[in-house]
């Protein structure tokens, strides 16, 4: 293996930076976004260009090293790298490239944070994620789940032509002209899979004259629950509601406080409601309180909430924008922060069942974007078709987030992301298996603000077997699963290829054997193989 890192280094091209073992920078090179994954990898190369990738790809299967491919390191199952392997990584691939008014190339290294600022002074916008610290490549090639979904519809809609590299290195540009196939497979199977995309010619979005932006919190538990089942009755009807307004909630496991709890409850059970509404903050708050009724407060009662105008300066527009009010890039990275919740609000006890066996962190991570933290998430569709199955399924979720202990270095939620409208349209251009699901269910479980430091296996295993235990609990009400939100662990054996197929089906349902079909023409090697690739046709 040392040979091989050295003729990786001496072979590559100057300009290439490569960070192997030994490197003083090695230890923060290796670190990606889930660090319960300690992964040691040989070396990690950051590519700046198409042929920097064609170098790694061309080295790695002449050599027979395996590889992973890295946007930003937010695969949350930590497949993005791994042990004695050169990690391609793409994250210094950062710089948009205009081509007109409309039309941009984004390479996939590019944090959503900076494409939406940049894309702001613009008057435009792509429909991408909440987390402003994701890279436009995993986020794309997944589907991308963000709060701009119900008007402009997944990440990958947005998207009107790649540039990749493939297994034999040639550099490729599929679309729905050249390639189609290949181009269909890219939005939504997944990244990693096919060849190494590099960059994404996108159609932008326009942000209008203006914006709103909110958030919500509910702390009685009536109430919590109340809010949480008028919002899954609200989206089950695909065609009802405005689609200007996107928005995700999460019923989260909190402190009690002096809260009353329900009989077999040890723990509060807060909602958290925000959103992103192309429009007025008046005509907003009229729809809020149309649909929510005595449940939305008055302006002074909403945790945020910010109306931002996107073109020349008015008097009117001056007086909402005083002390230099948030970019709207900004308030939504605050919007996401609240919504997967953090600890910033104060509690009165480090737990409600005592101590554990293994010691207590002060605090759970103050952000799931800030940086990396260990996690594990799952996700899964609703079954719901009636108001009742809707109820049923959020009192489930209730009952057993109540009956969870809270403790302070951990944050334990389900989060709700809400789908219909542009999702439900050009359904057959993209790999997304439940276009005409009302929402996404996401389990997550965020610890240690510590970082890795302290963490250790007894507390991982508790808290990933929590999440695997939560949906367990869930099955009579849920179905399928995300693949932006990847969980190894929902069939017994994924090691498998029995197994595989069985756990990549959940994801893709009918799809998957089309899927395999363009695997195998584009990559008969199969030389882009990780442990949830997906198979070749034998």
């Amino acid at each position: 293996m040392k040979n091989h890192i050295e003729d990786f280094v001496n072979t590559a091209p100057n300009d290439l930076k490569i960070i192997s073992i030994g490197n003083p920078l090695y230890q923060y090179a290796r670190v990606i976004s889930n660090t319960r994954f300690g992964h040691m990898p040989t070396s990690i190369a950051y590519c700046r260009t198409a042929s920097h990738v064609q170098f790694c790809i061309h080295f790695c299967r002449n050599t027979k090293v395996p590889f992973r491919v890295r946007s930003g390191g937010h695969q949350h199952e930590g497949m993005s790298s791994g042990n004695g392997v050169v990690i391609i990584d793409l994250s210094e691939m950062d710089t948009i490239e205009y081509l007109d008014r409309d039309h941009a190339w984004i390479p996939v290294g590019k944090q959503l944070g900076k494409v939406y600022e940049e894309l702001e002074k613009r008057g435009q916008i792509i429909p991408g994620g909440g987390c402003q610290s994701v890279n436009v490549g995993g986020l794309t090639q997944g589907g991308g789940w963000g709060l701009s979904i119900r008007k402009y519809g997944m990440t990958c809609d947005s998207v009107l032509e790649c540039e990749m590299v493939l297994a034999d290195g040639t550099i490729a540009y599929p679309s729905p002209i050249n390639m189609p196939d290949l181009f269909w497979a890219l939005k939504g199977g997944g990244g990693g899979n096919f060849g190494v995309v590099t960059r994404f010619r996108f159609k932008l979005s326009s942000l209008g004259n203006v914006t709103t932006s909110f958030s919500l919190l509910w702390k009685d538990g009536e109430r919590a629950v109340n809010a949480m089942k008028i919002w899954t009755v609200l989206h089950a009807d695909l065609t009802k509601l405005d689609t200007n307004l996107s928005t995700a909630c999460g019923m989260m496991v909190a402190d009690p406080e002096e809260l009353h709890l329900p009989e077999g409850h040890v723990s509060a059970v807060h909602t958290r409601m925000g959103g992103l509404f192309y429009g007025s903050k008046e005509a907003l708050l009229s729809l809020l309180r149309t649909n929510f009724g005595d449940l939305i407060p008055e302006e002074s009662g909403f945790v945020s909430l910010q109306e931002k105008y996107h073109h020349q300066v008015t008097k009117r527009v001056a007086s909402t924008q005083q002390n230099k009010e948030l970019l709207l890039s900004k308030h939504q990275s605050v919007i996401s922060d609240f919504v997967n919740p953090t600890v910033s609000i104060v509690t009165t006890s480090d737990s409600t069942c005592g101590d554990r066996d293994y010691r207590v962190l002060p605090d759970a991570p103050s952000s799931t974007c800030d940086r990396p933290h260990p996690h594990k998430v799952t996700s899964g569709f609703p079954k719901a078709t009636t108001e009742a199955e809707h109820h049923q399924l959020v009192e489930a979720i209730y009952n057993y987030l109540g009956r969870t202990c809270f403790y302070v270095d951990v944050n334990r939620y389900m989060s709700f992301h809400c789908l219909g409208g542009a999702v439900t349209e050009n359904t057959d251009q993209r790999v997304f298996a439940f276009p005409k699901k009302p929402y996404l269910l996401q389990i997550q479980c965020w610890w240690d603000d510590a970082g890795n430091a302290f963490t250790n296996v007894d507390r991982n295993k508790a808290y990933v077997q929590w999440v695997v235990d939560f949906r367990k609990s869930l099955l009579p009400h849920i179905e399928g699963a995300f693949i932006n939100f990847i969980d190894q662990l929902l069939v017994p054996h994924p090691e498998t290829l029995e197994g595989r197929l069985q756990l990549l089906e959940i994801y893709y349902q009918e799809k998957l054997e089309k899927l395999r079909t363009i695997k195998t023409k584009y990559d008969c090697k199969n030389l882009f193989d990780f442990e949830m690739s997906i198979p070749l046709i034998d």
